[in-house]
């Protein structure tokens, strides 16, 4: 970004509370304490996005800031300047919010990516007729990156409708570069390809120039087998859900005491399991508080271990208060500590098995009756990361069975799972979570 060409926080200072009564009619006060008294760190690294030769921030902002624009233009004010968002989120407003928080800003110094999901029914003209609308709402002529969102198989990826549009987008100067975004497959049957398999499958191929997946300090082994892949092909990575337990995600205490003041039963195979998982959470607790380990401290653990491996381009970072921006921001540039790896080793031994591995699905083959365990646990990862109203839309618009019908299950999730997760009590959780709220 040229800061001589406009000083961008004297812009958001003089200007944001205009903007944010002009887009809400409500100005917070959470927005002028941001504006006027903090001082926000600034992005100390840059990397090379492959054979793009696109200098991304190694710190990225996705979903975008979603209900808050002011909080976008403070991002894009450290020096952010990947930006991830969809066309589906908030069916359309996300993109939205980007096209209004960029305007003052030099967009040539954006790297701006989108996802679209595709689908057989799809033609190249239907295709090339939502990404012009994609731009319309983003307010820009061009997209850097255009995405295909997560394909369930690698037979996806060939789609020719989407390779034809994105040739007539290029050719049209309103697409740069071609790429894939992948967490796992969404349905059970269709887990014959993982991410791994689907996302070098997609490297391999050479019409991908960016890929978006999964990595984190405890599911290692497939992240690092695509970051070798990309790094021979010279493919851009751009990484989501680094933090493997997330914020509020370990506060399983505040969700059973939810069941409890509800009054609703709880079997007895259910209850013992609910027992050794909070057993094992107050240990674990107790420990932590006697190594001061808090939520900052797992933060940066989290994120300067993904970002220790120098084929990793960006790590996409989800935004949801001015606090975060100087939490995440102030990461750019630091390396991993002797402290961080103690931390993490500390993490991964108590808390291993509250984490349904994304776009794992080896448990999924056992249940009879055919639920999408490992979405469903993604949906209430979502939940409890201050995503609620999307995570209870996704549920309620799943098709087929659901986490009802593990309450009187014998657990064959669990008992199938490699890792020692506590999946069965989980998924109760997540349907008291998920299906509670669709309810209301």
């Amino acid at each position: 970004m040229n800061a001589n060409e406009l000083n961008r926080r004297d812009f958001i200072t003089k200007s944001s509370i205009g903007l944010v009564g002009a887009s809400t009619g409500i100005i917070t006060s959470e927005v002028q304490e941001a504006t006027f008294q903090h001082e926000f760190p600034k992005i100390k690294e840059y990397r090379t996005l492959g054979r793009t030769g696109f200098k991304v921030s190694d710190i990225g902002c996705g979903p975008a800031a979603m209900n808050n624009e002011n909080l976008l233009k403070a991002v894009l004010e450290t020096g952010v300047n990947i930006i991830e968002t969809a066309e589906f989120y908030g069916n359309g407003n996300n993109e939205l919010l980007v096209g209004r928080a960029i305007k003052d800003f030099n967009r040539d110094s954006l790297f701006i990516n989108t996802k679209l999901i595709i689908t057989n029914e799809d033609t190249k003209e239907t295709i090339v007729a939502r990404v012009r609308k994609c731009l319309e709402r983003l307010n820009t002529s061009y997209l850097d990156g255009l995405m295909l969102w997560n394909p369930q198989k690698t037979e996806e990826l060939k789609n020719p409708a989407f390779h034809e549009a994105f040739q007539i987008l290029k050719a049209e100067g309103r697409a740069k570069y071609c790429g894939v975004s992948c967490h796992g497959s969404e349905y059970p049957s269709n887990a014959r390809d993982n991410m791994e398999i689907i996302v070098t499958e997609a490297i391999e191929d050479g019409r991908y120039d960016l890929a978006l997946f999964v990595y984190n300090y405890v599911q290692r082994e497939m992240g690092e087998n695509i970051l070798k892949a990309s790094a021979r092909k010279n493919v851009g990575t751009i990484l989501m859900k680094t933090d493997p337990f997330g914020k509020r995600y370990l506060d399983l205490f505040t969700q059973v005491r939810t069941l409890n003041s509800e009054n609703k039963p709880v079997p007895e195979k259910l209850r013992i399991r609910y027992e050794a998982i909070l057993e094992k959470q107050r240990l674990g607790e107790e420990f932590l508080k006697s190594r001061n380990l808090n939520e900052i401290s797992k933060t940066s653990a989290s994120v300067r271990f993904v970002l220790d491996n120098p084929a990793v381009s960006s790590v996409i970072i989800s935004f949801d208060n001015f606090d975060d921006i100087k939490e995440y921001v102030s990461l750019s540039g630091t390396r991993l500590t002797a402290g961080n790896i103690s931390d993490i080793e500390t993490l991964r031994n108590f808390y291993s098995h509250l984490y349904c591995r994304h776009a794992c699905g080896i448990c999924q083959s056992n249940c009879p009756y055919n639920v999408p365990v490992n979405t469903i646990m993604r949906y209430n990862r979502y939940f409890t990361s201050n995503r609620q109203k999307e995570a209870i839309q996704k549920y309620h618009n799943l098709t087929g069975n659901k986490a009802d019908k593990c309450s009187g299950c014998e657990g064959y999730c669990e008992a199938a799972c490699p890792y020692g997760v506590s999946i069965h009590a989980l998924m109760t959780l997540a349907q008291n979570n998920l299906d509670m709220a669709v309810t209301c």
